[in-house]
């Protein structure tokens, strides 16, 4: 009897740690980066002025647990991301087309943060590979992570084309 309610002690022990564990991952990589991006009184949408910096780091935590709502992670990313933001936005990509196809399947219409993460892919590379993850994949792997980042801009500096 002693060894079954050590056995069961033990077991709720590791139980209770693996929640402190999703506990603070939740809080650390969900719900601050999600209040830093509403205390953001450039976005209009809370009370303090909060560094870009600070802000794209929050958006690259939310895109990276993808659990986490992202509709205005992937707008704000249009303005305020920058080289890191890329493969950030294109592995999005894959899981919002993968969104998009089980949304189209229900009947229930485009996903507008399918359109929100292409616009701000377009936006910071200069590039038009519409929806398609793989050619923004390739692209990125071969090409664009050589580019430097004109961080005034806001977008990668494309070679000039030859005429």
């Amino acid at each position: 009897m002693k060894r079954m309610m050590r056995i069961i002690v033990k077991c709720l022990m590791v139980i209770v740690l693996l929640l402190c564990v999703a506990a603070t991952w939740f809080y650390l990589g969900v719900w601050i980066p999600q209040k830093t991006i509403s205390n953001s009184v450039q976005w209009g949408l809370g009370k303090e002025h909060v560094p870009d910096e600070k802000i794209r780091d929050a958006c690259h935590k939310i895109l990276r647990n993808w659990l986490a709502g992202d509709h205005d992670t992937f707008i704000i990313l249009g303005h305020v991301g920058n080289k890191d933001s890329i493969p950030i936005l294109i592995h999005a990509l894959k899981w919002q087309n993968w969104q998009h196809k089980k949304d189209m399947e229900a009947g229930e219409g485009v996903v507008c943060t399918y359109s929100h993460c292409r616009e701000s892919l377009e936006k910071l590379t200069g590039m038009n590979f519409g929806y398609d993850y793989d050619v923004w994949k390739n692209w990125w792997q071969q090409t664009g992570r050589h580019l430097p980042f004109d961080e005034e801009k806001g977008t990668l500096v494309l070679p000039e084309k030859e005429e």
